[in-house]
């Protein structure tokens, strides 16, 4: 592996606001809908709702009327009243469109950031999008819009895709392929159309078709990681995941390349920092740095957020896998499991749930 560029990222690095990450819902057998935030437990609708968002400091549902409501600090808030089934709750931002119209929600206030637009793409805390009356691609990033690229009358773009603080895209004049990383776009290298990218957070991989070499940007550098077309790949925070050309399965973490595997597995995801994978019938997963034998089997179900894994046994207990450590979280037998983050939600059947947060129940 090698270094091919630095790209100096000028001004001071941003910190998002910190949020508590503690949102949960569920609805029981009656199908009231209820709200689990830090420890409380509060009905928000008396009535089954249409549809729903958990995000880092907010929640968007639709009510049983299709009107579309925000649940944020304690309170709900109605946002709209006509049917809008094109909305997001992400960790830090939340996004809302209708008829072209797109609405972000900031620290728990709405506004109107395009109304122009048929096509965006919205992470965590950016929102890329392309005006289509004044052909130009912005990006809403830390309570400013950027103007990326204007004048496409004739040049509309061809992809643009967003990690959760990182935007990448193929110019529509040039064919560069560009990043917008911390307020700033830097070009990479001129982008064959047969190539790919994927974005993460502060990463960029790619594949450009002109040379077959596989690159990664991450936070201001530029990195050959192999000289041939991945299998396949995948990103998360500051990490790529990668089947390289013989089939061994790798990761790219803090700057380097980790051999993980000699065999390709039978599946991988990348959450955040954890990778879960599978090798010759087992559960594993990298996580913080280290790798885990969870299982030696492959469970039916599970999930996997932040800095938890959650599953279901060969017993049907619910196993949490959190911190190095795993650990049964309830005897129960359950229907389903849902993770919101690091709050997981059981459903015993019937609607009937318990919580499970911060090391204990609900």
């Amino acid at each position: 592996m090698k270094k091919v560029q630095m790209i100096l990222v000028v001004g001071m690095v941003f910190c998002l606001p910190a949020f508590p990450q503690n949102l949960a819902v569920f609805s029981d057998n009656m199908d009231y809908f209820y709200v689990f935030d830090a420890g409380q437990i509060t009905q928000l609708e008396y009535q089954k709702v249409k549809n729903f968002s958990v995000g880092g400091n907010c929640i968007l549902y639709k009510d049983s009327r299709s009107r579309l409501k925000m649940y944020y600090n304690g309170e709900v808030t109605e946002l709209a009243v006509n049917e809008i089934n094109d909305f997001i709750a992400l960790d830090y931002l939340a996004v809302y469109a209708y008829a072209g119209i797109i609405h972000i929600i900031e620290n728990g206030r709405a506004k109107t950031i395009n109304t122009h637009s048929l096509n965006y793409v919205a992470e965590d805390s950016v929102v890329a999008f392309y005006d289509d009356i004044q052909s130009y691609l912005a990006a809403y990033y830390r309570g400013r819009i950027y103007h990326l690229e204007d004048g496409l009358i004739d040049y509309k773009p061809s992809s643009f895709r967003c990690g959760d603080n990182i935007i990448a895209y193929v110019s529509a004049r040039t064919s560069d392929l560009m990043v917008f990383y911390q307020g700033g776009s830097y070009k990479l290298e001129p982008f064959v159309s047969e190539g790919s990218y994927k974005a993460g957070k502060d990463i960029v991989a790619y594949m450009n078709a002109a040379d077959q070499k596989f690159k990664v940007f991450y936070r201001g550098e530029t990195f050959v990681i192999e000289d041939f077309p991945p299998i396949s790949y995948k990103t998360g925070d500051g990490i790529v995941a990668y089947v390289d050309n013989t089939g061994r399965f790798k990761l790219f973490c803090n700057g380097e390349v980790i051999d993980i595997s000699s065999s390709e597995p039978g599946f991988y995801d990348v959450q955040n920092r954890i990778v879960v994978y599978e090798e010759q019938g087992y559960f594993k997963t990298w996580y913080k740095d280290q790798l885990y034998n969870i299982e030696n089997y492959i469970p039916t179900k599970w999930k996997a957020q932040w800095n938890t894994i959650v599953y279901i046994d060969q017993n049907r207990n619910i196993r949490v896998f959190r911190d190095g450590e795993n650990k049964v979280l309830t005897y129960d037998i359950v229907e389903d499991i849902a993770l919101y983050r690091d709050v997981i939600v059981t459903d015993k059947g019937l609607n009937n749930h318990n919580v499970y947060y911060n090391g204990k129940k609900y």
